[in-house]
């Protein structure tokens, strides 16, 4: 979703510049997400050795990682996000043993917006301007900066739509709650895997009052999965013994 101004620096410098904070014992920020939602923890760098980087880490943070099979490392040392991949995660003393270090070029999940899936089915109607309403489900809802809203659904591959087109959606975040509106514009819309269904994501905007409906409703979504968070790491941990990838 994000797109880095690519900088040339190998792996070494990577490594040589984590050093740094080993020496100095500054930490480093991890970047994961969980269920869409973004896990921002600071990571205690504990060893730097040949092209590996040892981390104590967040619990939080390690059950992301093992999922993502990734994590991304922020350090004023460095001018760009970097993408390193777990060699070890071990869930009891919380260290992750990370390698192959890289800038991505791109970013292709949000690390700073929440973008939650209903945990209950959600329909909503889109009308186009001169056509049929159609209902459909939500796959998933965020608010970006400047209050924007974006909507993410699933339509059939013929629906008739294309990126620009205006569109306005209604939906209810919950059984007998008001209708909310969302007016605005196709902002992408591309093939699902393995379905005959694309995937249809709305960038618009809503009156003041359902916008605060929606950032309550992801406000709620957040914390059910933050729990869900916490419950997979004590189910993680009881293994007691460190998983490799």
């Amino acid at each position: 979703m994000a797109k880095q101004t690519k900088t040339v620096i190998s792996s070494g410098e990577i490594l040589a510049s984590l050093r740094k904070h080993l020496m100095a014992q500054r930490p480093v920020t991890l970047h994961n997400t969980f269920q869409g939602v973004p896990v921002r923890t600071e990571a205690e760098v504990a060893m730097v050795s040949g092209d590996a980087l040892g981390l104590i880490v967040h619990p939080y943070q390690a059950v992301c990682i093992k999922f993502e099979r990734r994590t991304f490392i922020e350090s004023k040392a460095l001018p760009k996000l970097i993408r390193a991949y777990p060699t070890l995660i071990d869930y009891t003393n919380r260290v992750v043993m990370l390698e192959k270090f890289k800038i991505p070029h791109s970013i292709n999940v949000d690390l700073f917006n929440s973008w939650v899936a209903p945990d209950e089915a959600v329909a909503v109607t889109i009308q186009a301007r001169g056509g049929e309403p159609f209902t459909t489900e939500m796959l998933g809802i965020a608010v970006l900066a400047d209050n924007r809203v974006r909507v993410v659904m699933a339509v059939p591959e013929d629906a008739p739509y294309a990126r620009g087109d205006k569109l306005s959606l209604g939906f209810q975040l919950a059984p007998g709650a008001g209708t909310i509106g969302v007016q605005g514009k196709v902002h992408s819309l591309a093939k699902i895997r393995n379905q005959d269904a694309r995937r249809l994501e709305v960038d618009g905007r809503a009156v003041m009052t359902d916008e605060v409906s929606i950032l309550a409703y992801i406000a709620r979504r957040e914390d059910q999965i933050m729990t869900a968070l916490d419950k997979t790491f004590k189910k993680l941990r009881k293994g007691k013994f460190p998983t490799r990838r």
